[in-house]
């Protein structure tokens, strides 16, 4: 199918042809249709026997999957321990366990779990979960106290300009 417009890759104009680039139908130039492959329409009496043929073959009923999410308690929220990078790096070498070999314990990368032991990132629960497992350590514990609140720390008389103020004091 050739036409005569603007390529939507480089903006010349010409005969274009419709390719797929990246899962993406466009009308490309020759210069840019060697990126992608030739797209072929096809009838669509070809398509209505496709339907009809796939649509005669009994499909077997697949029981719906419910997925509840799971249940947050606000109450009782733990957070990461102070030092979590350390502990976990204690507890790895107690065990005997090189850093790759624990990574591919918990079937995580390396690099990842250098990171959390360096404590320049903060582990997801699910990577908390597999590693208090592993190494039957505690890295969570639940939240102190909750005196402070929001109200506490900005008063409640407070806009936006006065928020930029506080930021700009800061600096």
């Amino acid at each position: 199918m050739s036409k005569i417009q603007q390529c939507e890759m480089c903006g010349s104009e010409g005969f274009l042809s419709l390719v797929e680039i990246d899962h993406v139908e466009l009308y490309a130039c020759p210069k840019c249709a060697k990126f992608g492959k030739p797209v072929i329409k096809r009838p669509k009496s070809d398509q209505r026997a496709r339907y009809k043929k796939h649509q005669a073959q009994p499909r077997a009923k697949a029981k719906p999957v419910i997925r509840k999410p799971p249940k947050k308690d606000f109450l009782h929220d733990k957070i990461l321990v102070d030092g979590y990078g350390h502990l976990i790096q204690e507890a790895r070498k107690e065990r005997g366990y090189g850093r790759a070999q624990f990574a591919g314990l918990i079937k995580e990368k390396e690099t990842l779990l250098a990171r959390i032991e360096a404590e320049r990132v903060i582990p997801t629960d699910r990577v908390v979960a597999k590693i208090e497992r592993e190494l039957d350590i505690e890295l969570k514990t639940e939240i102190a106290d909750e005196s402070s609140t929001v109200e506490d720390i900005i008063p409640r008389a407070t806009t936006i300009g006065s928020i930029a103020k506080i930021k700009r004091k800061q600096k």
